[in-house]
């Protein structure tokens, strides 16, 4: 196990944008003020774009459902499915997650994504999709709620073919290897994670929380994935009319 966080630290600082000041255990390296300004104004441009609303929901056979969870980090959205479900499909994780009770996914730019101090060169990098991608998983040893007191966290139950498709999601976004196999890069942003390399490009218009809409969208919740830059343009679809987009939805209160 790694030292790097104890395993119980609900910290996820993962992919900010580059122009704002560094998550915690890192430094900023973002230039001056005029570069500064610059990608703020990008992010005008860019990040602050209201998602369009999402597609009627579908019937769903709530007799056959299941739950999953996305957490609010501020900046960054994630994806939490249960342990034993993600590693029916993806057996090659058990080796470092079998004793997961959850296990959350981020997805972002590698090279911005890893980096103890990543720099503007990095961030650039990372905002014009000229390098690979990577995903984060953490283990959650319990409920996504205990593990991340300070994030907003929304469960979403839907039905079994929906969740499923959820599960294919994110098995598709593991990068392989010609021979097939997942690859790994090594230990994650606290002592409970891991990166993995992952298919698909960072860019302004494909962010972490882009990937994040479009894993939701995929398990059949009505949300609109294009034009979805910030963690806001993710939750704020998410509470819409919840009575009618899922079986069940709920925003855990971490009080």
């Amino acid at each position: 196990m790694d030292t790097q966080r104890p395993p119980e630290t609900p910290v996820h600082p993962v992919m900010p944008p580059p122009w704002t000041k560094a998550p915690q255990g890192r430094t900023s390296a973002v230039g001056p003020a005029p570069m500064r300004i610059a990608l703020l104004l990008v992010l005008a441009l860019f990040g602050c774009a209201a998602a369009p609303p999402g597609p009627p929901p579908g019937p769903l056979d709530c007799n056959a459902a299941a739950t999953f969870h996305v957490v609010n980090h501020g900046w960054h959205t994630g994806v939490v499915v249960a342990a034993a479900d993600l590693l029916l499909v993806l057996p090659a994780l058990g080796e470092d997650f079998a004793d997961a009770g959850f296990i959350e996914l981020g997805w972002g730019d590698e090279g911005f994504y890893r980096a103890p101090q990543p720099g503007i060169g990095q961030a650039l990098r990372a905002l014009f999709g000229s390098g690979d991608s990577a995903l984060h998983l953490v283990r959650l040893p319990g409920e996504p709620a205990r593990y991340f007191p300070a994030g907003e966290v929304v469960a979403l139950t839907v039905d079994a073919n929906g969740y499923q498709r959820l599960l294919a999601f994110l098995v598709a976004s593991f990068a392989r290897s010609p021979a097939g196999t997942l690859q790994p890069l090594g230990p994650g942003l606290n002592g409970d994670s891991r990166f993995y390399r992952a298919t698909g490009r960072y860019s302004l218009a494909n962010t972490c929380n882009t990937w994040v809409a479009e894993a939701v969208a995929a398990s059949g919740f009505p949300i609109a994935s294009t034009s979805v830059q910030t963690a806001d343009a993710v939750m704020s679809q998410l509470r819409r009319e919840p009575a009618v987009a899922s079986c069940q939805f709920e925003t855990v209160d971490n009080d």
